[in-house]
C-alpha cells in the first residue's frame, strides 16, 4: 500500500493585516463624503446649487459610473467650468476631510483580536493624501501598526505587489504561516498573500463595491469567506 506523507499542521496565527477600503469601512460612504465637499465647494466658487451637484453626482455613482465622474460633471455644468479645472475638483476631493465610521462587527472584532494578543496591521493602496484622511478619520493609529499605504512608495507597489505583505513580515519578525490578511477585493487582495504562505479571508457584504465580484480562479480567491467579522474563527 502506498503511503501518503501528511502535511504538517501549520503554525497558529499571530499576525493579522487588514484592508482597509470596504474592509474596516464602506468606501460607498467616503465617496458621498467627498461628493459632499465637491458640492459645497463647486456652490461657493461657481454658485451653482450644493444640493443639485451633490444630487448629480450621487445619482451618477448609484447607477454605477466610475472613473470619469467630474469630466462629466463640468460637461453638465458650464457655470462649473468656467471657474473649476478637472485637477481643481480632484484635489478638492481627495484632500477633504472625512467622517467616517468602521463597520458593524469591526471594532468588536479588533477588540478580540487585541485581547487575544495578536500583532495587527494595515495594507491599503490608494491615492496617499485619502488614505491617510481616512486614516485618521477612523483613528486607526490607534491600534494598528504599521499602517503600510503603498502609495507612499508609487503607485508600482500597490497590490498585488509584495512588498507591502513581505515589508510587514519583516517588522514583525513573524513567518508568512503566522500572518492572515482580510480583505474584499479578488482582484487583488489575495492571490500574493497565498503565495506567500499566508492565510487569507474574505469579507464579503453588500454595499461594497466588489460585492458583486467573483475570483477569475482558484488563485485569486481568498481561502476562507465571511459574512460578518463576528464570523472570524483561527
Amino acid at each position: 500500500m502506498k503511503k501518503y506523507s501528511k502535511k504538517p499542521p501549520r503554525p497558529p496565527v499571530r499576525g493579522v493585516v487588514f484592508d482597509l477600503d470596504d474592509t474596516l469601512y464602506l468606501e460607498r460612504e467616503y465617496v458621498r463624503s467627498g461628493f459632499a465637499r465637491v458640492a459645497k465647494e463647486t456652490e461657493r466658487l461657481a454658485g451653482v446649487p450644493e444640493s443639485s451637484v451633490f444630487g448629480w453626482l450621487w445619482r451618477l455613482f448609484e447607477e454605477g459610473q466610475r472613473g470619469d465622474t467630474f469630466n462629466r460633471l463640468l460637461e453638465a455644468y458650464p457655470d462649473i467650468a468656467g471657474r473649476l479645472r478637472l485637477d481643481d475638483l480632484i484635489e478638492i476631493y481627495r484632500k477633504h476631510t472625512p467622517s467616517l465610521e468602521t463597520l458593524p462587527g469591526v471594532a468588536q472584532l479588533i477588540g478580540r483580536l487585541q485581547a487575544g494578543g495578536y500583532r495587527l496591521g494595515l495594507l491599503s493602496d490608494g491615492p496617499l493624501a485619502c488614505q491617510q484622511a481616512k486614516v485618521r478619520s477612523l483613528g486607526l493609529d490607534a491600534f494598528l501598526e504599521p499602517l503600510v499605504l503603498t502609495d507612499a512608495w508609487g503607485r508600482e507597489f500597490w497590490k498585488p505587489h509584495r512588498r507591502g505583505y513581505e515589508f510587514i513580515a519583516d517588522s514583525w519578525s513573524l513567518d508568512p504561516n503566522e500572518l492572515m490578511y482580510i480583505g474584499d477585493n479578488p482582484i487583488k487582495d489575495f492571490i500574493t498573500p497565498k503565495e506567500l504562505g499566508w492565510r487569507t479571508v474574505r469579507l464579503r457584504l453588500p454595499g461594497q463595491e466588489k460585492f458583486q465580484l467573483e475570483a477569475l480562479s482558484p488563485e485569486y480567491a481568498a481561502e476562507t469567506e465571511i459574512g460578518d467579522p463576528a464570523e472570524l474563527k483561527f
